[in-house]
């Protein structure tokens, strides 16, 4: 049967959530129907709160979120009623041709893996709302395919679990699998939010010898310096004047930039301070009609590289347990990410929160949240 469950609804970009009964179908097949326990507020949701990302409204956003497995399809077979499980936005077949290479943020599939025949979500009067990335995670139970979801320890808190679901594989994913940085590295993480915050941790456990932060609050880099940043810079309402102060650090240039904050003005920031042979990789999503201008000189003669890492080009399942044993062994630092944890019931102050300096992770935390 249908389940009737509360959630925080887009209904149009720059309004408040709107956190009403909505109806949740029965999971499918190869679905697992997820109680919420704890979700991030991450900064792409604000993107598609405030319309600087489209989304087919009404909407329910959130896919940084750890749950309770509390029903299965038929067809589960590797999960069972009273798990723990974290999604992710990238399921994979392990099938197709970007799989079997290693990619499964690529998926040929995914699409196809996410579709259903009837939406997860309607209203009480029957009427269709979208789930974001097939999750829909701002509520108090969604709906998602069993490939969507990695198992995790019951003792990690909710509040710290539900990281690995997007911030940490992303940020910590793009310095060790998309820009692969090594012990002779040089790295500047341009953004310092969770996103940023998670690349700087995952380029000191890489092993780079230096690893630059960069933002425009000093606050901010000052908290970078605490998870792993060895110098921070105040970026410039100029960008010659922020690439100058990156020079005067490292004068010939960085091995490896790492982008997340999702403007173009940062994303060619990222590829201007990079040194020969060096590597610009860009996480923030931008619209679509986005632009980027970079030098042909500085691509071509002095190889370097712009890429994307679309989450990290993590792979998710692999990574929920080399991270979780990470945070065991107190090398990857989750707890200070969360810099504020609310009820569900107060999400919307929970993203004006956001723009707090101070501000790594806000977290919701739902009422069955056991920690």
């Amino acid at each position: 049967m249908p389940t009737q469950v509360t959630a925080a609804v887009m209904t149009k970009s720059g309004q408040p959530l709107d956190l009403r009964p909505v109806i949740l179908d029965d999971p499918l097949d190869h679905e697992v129907l997820v109680r919420t326990l704890a979700a991030g507020l991450c900064h792409s949701d604000l993107h598609y709160l405030d319309g600087s990302l489209e989304i087919e409204l009404p909407a329910i956003l959130g896919h940084e979120v750890v749950g309770t497995v509390e029903r299965v399809g038929a067809a589960v077979s590797g999960l069972k009623i009273g798990d723990r499980v974290v999604a992710t936005v990238t399921p994979a077949c392990g099938l197709c041709r970007q799989c079997l290479a290693g990619r499964p943020t690529q998926c040929m599939r995914v699409d196809q893996m996410r579709a259903r025949p009837r939406p997860k979500f309607m209203t009480t009067d029957g009427e269709p709302i979208n789930a974001l990335g097939g999750i829909g995670a701002f509520a108090e139970a969604f709906v998602v395919s069993e490939a969507s979801l990695g198992v995790i320890d019951d003792a990690i808190p909710a509040k710290v679990a539900c990281l690995l679901g997007c911030c940490v594989t992303t940020g910590v994913g793009a310095a060790i699998h998309g820009a692969r940085v090594t012990a002779e590295d040089t790295v500047a993480v341009i953004g310092c939010g969770g996103v940023g915050i998670a690349a700087i941790q995952g380029a000191r456990l890489a092993g780079a010898r230096k690893v630059v932060a960069v933002d425009t609050s000093e606050q901010k880099l000052e908290l970078a310096k605490r998870f792993g940043a060895t110098d921070g810079v105040v970026a410039q309402r100029e960008a010659v004047e922020t690439l100058e102060l990156l020079r005067a650090i490292e004068p010939e240039g960085f091995t490896h930039t790492i982008e997340a904050v999702g403007r173009a003005a940062t994303a060619e920031l990222a590829f201007n301070a990079l040194g020969a042979a060096g590597t610009a990789t860009i996480l923030g999503l931008m619209p679509a009609d986005t632009a980027l201008r970079i030098s042909a000189d500085a691509l071509v003669y002095g190889d370097r590289r712009i890429q994307g890492a679309y989450m990290g080009a993590n792979r998710f399942l692999s990574d929920v347990d080399i991270f979780t044993d990470h945070y065991r062994s107190g090398r990857l630092n989750l707890d200070d990410m969360v810099t504020q944890a609310r009820t569900f019931s107060s999400i919307n102050e929970g993203f004006a929160a956001m723009t707090d300096p101070t501000t790594v992770r806000v977290v919701v935390e739902f009422e069955d949240a056991a920690s």
